[in-house]
């Protein structure tokens, strides 16, 4: 009796459904609704990193071309310094354009609401822990990778949500870590599936807005021209898939409480 009662015990907690992440359709048409309605916050947050990236880039590029230029240079040890000095401008540059794509989290976790130009001075407090989670995340990814391709990739999905639990929840380094491995936890699929939809979604956008490229001339003028259009649509774009991204990780937050 004992057997049977704990076999309909199982059977049942079998039958027990499981909740579902919001269909793929739903989540790019929502995450595409969402940017186009505050692609101006968007572009505002960016260009304050732009800004304030603008003035070391200037600065790099005027030592470099001087660098370049005068002879004196080419056999003088001051070429060392005046080098690192070029190298601490980009770095520099490099910052700001970093800290301009932690605005953008922020403003989705105001939830589109705030001075842009706050916003982006708040992303302050937040770099350097960003900068220690992406280096965590990347060397574990790094080292699933080095056993095989497929770990890699399996650790790649789990880690995804780190940054998210870094920016809406409040934790830091291995707790960030563990936690998005905690909310991916038998979802691994759909979230994979989810992450390749979007993916694609992107890559044949992309294919489509390259249509041009490939009827002209690589050294012609409208080619880098184009070139250009190019990556400033992906940069506008972005968004797009951190706003997709950030609705699977409310689903999952949801469906673990």
């Amino acid at each position: 009796n004992l057997l049977i009662l704990n076999l309909w015990k199982m059977k049942k907690k079998s039958k027990i459904v499981q909740p579902k992440l919001s269909p793929v359709y739903d989540l790019l048409e929502g995450a595409v609704k969402v940017w186009w309605k505050n692609l101006l916050k968007f572009i505002k947050v960016y260009l304050w990193g732009i800004l304030f990236a603008l003035i070391p880039l200037v600065i790099g590029g005027a030592l470099g071309y001087l660098m370049i230029k005068v002879s004196w240079f080419n056999n003088s040890l001051a070429v060392i310094p005046l080098a690192l000095l070029i190298f601490c401008c980009f770095v520099l540059a490099l910052y700001f354009i970093i800290r301009a794509y932690i605005g953008v989290f922020l403003l989705v976790k105001k939830d589109y609401v705030g001075n842009e130009l706050e916003i982006f001075k708040e992303t302050k407090k937040y770099f350097w822990s960003y900068i220690w989670l992406g280096v965590l995340t990347t060397i574990f990814v790094l080292l699933w990778t080095l056993l095989l391709i497929i770990p890699g990739i399996i650790f790649s999905v789990f880690y995804s949500f780190a940054v998210y639990a870094f920016f809406f929840e409040g934790l830091k380094g291995m707790a960030a870590i563990r936690r998005s491995v905690s909310l991916v936890k038998n979802y691994w699929w759909a979230v994979f599936g989810r992450f390749i939809v979007i993916a694609i979604a992107l890559w044949i956008f992309t294919i489509i807005i390259s249509i041009p490229v490939y009827f002209t001339d690589n050294k012609s003028i409208f080619f880098s021209f184009w070139n250009s259009i190019i990556q400033i649509i992906n940069f506008l774009i972005g968004p797009i898939s951190l706003i997709y991204f950030y609705q699977i990780y409310k689903d999952l937050v949801i469906i673990k409480k």
